[in-house]
């Protein structure tokens, strides 16, 4: 009989249990929603799993990539914390994951993944106190039963795919209206009725931010408005509150939502009449450019609409802000510019900026109230102080040469010898009738013939000085060098038998020890120049060692070269180098007095500048 009580006692059990399952099966069957779907699908599970303790499923948030839960069993508590290692593990390994409870309660914590398409979509996590034989037959009931989960996140996540590729055709449509028409204020207009029909809205307005203010630029169905009416006004109020906060606002806020006070906007639902509002910037990157604003009678705004508008907003801002900007003219877009500089430099954030400018400041200052010594640069060429010629002292032919130029000479040594060759032929010539007149003088003075003494005598005298000439014009036609010095030009050694004339320069030669300084002086910074003034030179071939010098002499006449013109200035050395050689050239700086860094840096630009503006002036 006792046998037959615990039988009978049982069945009863599992009549008394049967209703309820059939009523999670119908709400399983009969659900609306993906989260009654999956409540109703655990409680199923936890059903058939023996010793189940508490479960729940985990779906993956695409905005984030973590897993929130979307079902618990049988209520939310603290041991669902204790499933957070075997969802981690199983989200590592990709399948099913046993792990023992951290506590003496014999409880084990099972975990196992739901796959979409490769990929994770969710997570099952059960915790039940079970033998471990038992294990695999819960993940069996799992796995068997998640195809169920699987086709409700893939379904899930093809809804929410057509729904986002809706949204972006709507959105792109959106956009063509925005880039459609000639003006920004028609565009505008435009834009806001499309979204007026597009949310079933009442009213929509766009406003565009002017100076830290929003202005009202477009509302629908209105072509024109009156910028000082009372609506007016309580919608550029509403967007500035908006643009202050720099997020969405809605009115009234939803439930579940953050009980945060948008009184602008309560005042707009109460002049306007609304029963909801909605207002969400145009952003670029930090900046607000814009605020749209819309107005429905009954029917609330709900997360679907701001999804709409971020995707508008992100798009709709930088082509607004283009459209704007290229409609300014040059003059305003130039104050716009220097009015956002200062806001950097001189409003709330950007302290990069405001570190800039006070680096830029105390540069300047420095710049203005350092002084320092300007000097002024001018090409420099060495020449001799003293440089005579050497020239042909008459026509002939070159017969030797012995130096060339940069070879250094001592006085008398000689140069180039001019060929003597008919010289001597017209001296041995002369010679010989030299002698003969004498010989004839003395036979007429023997003979005491006046007349024949007189002629005689003359024609002697006459071979005599043709005989000096000729020898003398020997004695020329070798070149020798006046004093001791360097050549400085002059080369005869390819010229072996040339003809010269009377009077062509052969060689120039300049003396060793005096140099003179020619300094080309550029015709803007002559004026600064002034006899006495000291400088410093440095010479191509002898870098190494800079020179003193002193302005001996400024040339108040003006020479062209390579388009410039440049005054030449004479200076003496103070001590020269014995590397230094005529015809070096170099830079010399000429020390003309202290001046301001700011002007040494400037005032080739600012002088540049007013001779421009003076060029032009009528």
């Amino acid at each position: 009989m006792m046998g037959a009580s615990n039988i009978m006692s049982d069945e009863l059990d599992e009549l008394r249990q049967a209703p309820s399952d059939l009523a999670v099966w119908e709400a399983f069957v009969t659900s609306k929603t993906a989260e009654e779907r999956c409540r109703t699908w655990l409680a199923l599970v936890c059903g058939r799993v023996l010793g189940a303790e508490a479960a729940a499923v985990l779906i993956e948030n695409p905005s984030n990539h973590t897993y929130v839960p979307m079902a618990v069993w049988p209520k939310a508590g603290p041991e669902l914390g204790r499933l957070g290692a075997v969802v981690e593990a199983a989200l590592r390994e990709r399948r099913g994951m046993v792990k023992p409870a951290p506590t003496p309660s014999n409880a084990m914590h099972i975990a196992y993944p739901l796959m979409v398409e490769e990929r994770i979509a969710g997570v099952v996590a059960l915790e039940a106190k079970c033998p471990e034989n038992e294990v695999g037959t819960v993940l069996r009931e799992i796995h068997w039963g998640s195809a169920w989960l699987a086709n409700l996140l893939a379904g899930r996540e093809l809804s929410e795919a057509l729904r986002a590729r809706e949204r972006a055709g709507s959105v792109l449509e959106a956009m063509a209206v925005t880039l459609r028409s000639g003006k920004l204020q028609l565009a505008l207009f435009e834009v806001a009725n499309t979204l007026r029909q597009h949310f079933g809205c009442a009213r929509v307005a766009i406003g565009l931010v002017r100076q830290a203010t929003v202005k009202l630029a477009a509302l629908s169905e209105a072509a024109t408005f009156e910028k000082h009416t009372s609506l007016v006004k309580a919608y550029e109020q509403a967007m500035e509150e908006v643009y202050d906060e720099h997020r969405p606002v809605l009115a009234p806020v939803p439930e579940g939502g953050a009980d945060i006070r948008a009184p602008k906007h309560e005042d707009l639902r109460a002049i306007s009449g609304g029963g909801a509002a909605l207002s969400y910037p145009l952003t670029m990157g930090a900046r607000c450019i814009g605020v749209v604003t819309l107005e429905r009678e009954r029917t609330p705004f709900c997360e679907d609409d701001l999804v709409w508008l971020e995707a508008f907003s992100a798009l709709a801002a930088p082509i607004v802000e283009q459209r704007r900007a290229a409609e300014r003219g040059a003059l305003h877009r130039l104050g716009e510019d220097i009015r956002g500089v200062l806001e950097r430099i001189f409003g709330p954030r950007h302290l990069t900026w405001k570190v800039a400018t006070a680096a830029v400041l105390m540069l300047t200052v420095s710049l203005v109230l350092v002084p320092i010594e300007y000097r002024v640069s001018a090409k420099t060429v060495i020449e001799g102080e003293v440089q005579r010629v050497v020239a042909a002292p008459f026509e002939g032919f070159i017969g030797a040469a012995y130096v060339r130029a940069g070879d250094t000479v001592k006085a008398t040594q000689p140069l180039a010898q001019l060929d003597d060759r008919e010289l001597r032929i017209e001296e041995a010539r002369w010679s010989s009738e030299r002698d003969q007149y004498e010989s004839r003088l003395r036979e007429a003075m023997a003979n005491r013939d006046l007349t024949a003494m007189q002629v005689i005598g003359a024609q002697l005298r006459q071979a005599s000085a043709q005989l000096a000439l000729v020898s003398e014009r020997i004695a020329r036609a070798r070149l020798i060098a006046p004093f001791d010095g360097i050549v400085v030009s002059g080369d005869l050694s390819q010229q072996i038998g040339a003809p010269v004339e009377v009077g062509k320069k052969l060689f120039e030669i300049a003396p060793l020890q005096s140099y003179r300084i020619i300094l080309q002086v550029d015709e803007r910074e002559i004026r600064h120049v002034q006899m006495g003034q000291r400088g410093r030179l440095v010479m191509t071939g002898i870098a190494g060692e800079p020179m003193d010098f002193k302005v001996a002499k400024v040339t108040p006449v003006a020479t062209a070269q390579e388009g410039k013109n440049f005054f030449q200035i004479e200076a003496v050395l103070a001590q020269a180098s014995p590397r230094l050689r005529p015809g070096m050239e170099g830079i010399g700086k000429i020390e003309v007095g202290s001046r301001s860094l700011w002007w040494v840096l400037t005032h080739s630009f600012s002088e540049w500048l007013i001779l421009a503006v003076w060029v032009w002036i009528p």
